[in-house]
């Protein structure tokens, strides 16, 4: 970890991906270059920690000096995933003899097409030899690759989900509509990787996404089980295939601790947590209070909260199901000591920035994916509130991504 006192944003260097240097390194994966993911593996880890810094510091360059207490590398650089989501293509131009199919991911700059992986330093070592283990069984069951121009084909995208502190698989092959030969992907699954769940998800939309209408358990209870832990406090969290969960296990630890440190400093009674996914953090932090609120827009994920706090005895913990911008007016007149909010990239909604910022409580914590949707939003904030401690955490080693922890005091 870097430590610093107070950074101006005005002196940053402009967006990441144009920041030049002269420090390169050879990349480790074989796809450099050509996959859309890792872009940053050419440079040595520290060098990253620089750039991404500055990126965060010239997208925040509008809101001034900046109290950068810390910057938080990841405890991992290699393996750290949880979560990846591959897709399925097909090979084109058609060759007569030959693979028919390509799993992997979307070559850079080319998001209509497929980079047949055969190496990747991301998930656990053994996931290469499960996709190479379902191509070939796709080629000897002839099921074919969806292709989305055409609207054909069967196989769309297959989601890997990894507990990092249990060991636990999940598999999670999504197709369009049909009939799926599930007996023998199955055994294709757990003959090359130790899956303890296997589900088969249709997407029957045109969209090109790996959310399900329809989820079907093929094998194990359909959900793995995770466990973070806080000052020798285990908390365990159920995670099921469309649960939001921080893609890096031991990143989201440190970050979590950390919300923790100004939840304990604040000492409220109430904690609202508000795009609460599936209550990490607002599990995470209700041993520091007496009530923690959270709320969701997707209704799986409040499954998921609303079984992990009976799972850990939180009773006191509760999850609302709804539009945050809709629900935060009725939340607020709780009367809440400390708001989390942990958006999707696009941000807080400007019903939510405006509620918050007219009649917000007197610690605010923002936890941001996209260090340009957080200037937006404590563009707006920091007219009532100031920004008295900010804190960057890497979880996406060699990309361009990085997390962002803000704590604000109400002026």
């Amino acid at each position: 970890m870097w430590s610093g006192t107070a950074m101006s944003a005005s002196s940053s260097s402009p967006r990441l991906p144009s920041e030049p240097t002269a420090l390169r390194i050879p990349a480790r994966c074989s796809h450099f270059g050509s996959c859309g993911g890792c872009s940053l593996q050419d440079r040595p880890y520290e060098e990253q920690l620089r750039l991404k810094t500055r990126r965060v510091l010239a997208a925040l360059s509008s809101i001034g000096e900046l109290p950068v207490a810390g910057v938080h590398g990841s405890p991992d650089i290699w393996h750290y995933r949880n979560k990846m989501e591959y897709a399925f293509g097909d090979v084109y131009p058609p060759q007569p003899a030959g693979p028919f199919l390509k799993l992997g991911l979307k070559p850079k700059g080319r998001w209509h097409e497929i980079l047949d992986l055969q190496e990747c330093f991301l998930l656990s070592p053994e996931t290469p030899m499960l996709l190479a283990r379902l191509r070939a069984w796709a080629e000897e069951r002839g099921v074919l690759p969806y292709n989305s121009h055409r609207q054909q084909g069967f196989l769309r995208h297959l989601v890997l989900r990894e507990a990092k502190n249990t060991g636990e698989r999940m598999v999670n092959l999504v197709t369009s509509g049909g009939d799926l030969p599930a007996d023998s992907f199955v055994a294709a699954v757990r003959e090359a990787y130790p899956a303890t769940s296997i589900l088969w998800g249709v997407n029957g939309k045109v969209s090109d996404t790996a959310v399900s209408d329809r989820l079907s358990t093929l094998f194990g209870p359909g959900h793995i089980t995770e466990i973070l832990r806080f000052d020798g406090r285990e908390l365990k969290l159920r995670i099921s295939a469309h649960s939001f969960f921080q893609t890096n296990t031991r990143g989201a630890n440190l970050l979590y601790g950390q919300v923790r440190e100004w939840v304990r400093e604040a000492g409220p009674q109430t904690i609202l947590d508000l795009y609460c996914g599936g209550g990490g953090i607002a599990l995470s932090v209700a041993d520091l209070c007496r009530k923690v609120v959270g709320a969701e827009t997707h209704p799986a994920a409040i499954a998921d909260g609303k079984a992990n706090a009976e799972r850990n005895g939180l009773s006191h913990v509760e999850f609302y199901s709804g539009a945050v911008e809709t629900l935060l007016p009725a939340l607020l007149a709780l009367g809440p000591q400390v708001v989390i909010s942990d958006p999707p990239r696009a941000g807080m909604h400007s019903q939510a920035r405006a509620a918050l910022a007219a009649s917000g409580p007197s610690t605010l914590i923002c936890v941001s994916c996209n260090p340009d949707s957080l200037a937006r939003d404590l563009g707006e904030l920091c007219g009532p509130y100031r920004v008295e401690r900010l804190e960057i955490f890497d979880l996406f080693a060699h990309t361009e991504h990085v997390e962002t922890a803000v704590l604000l005091r109400r002026k």
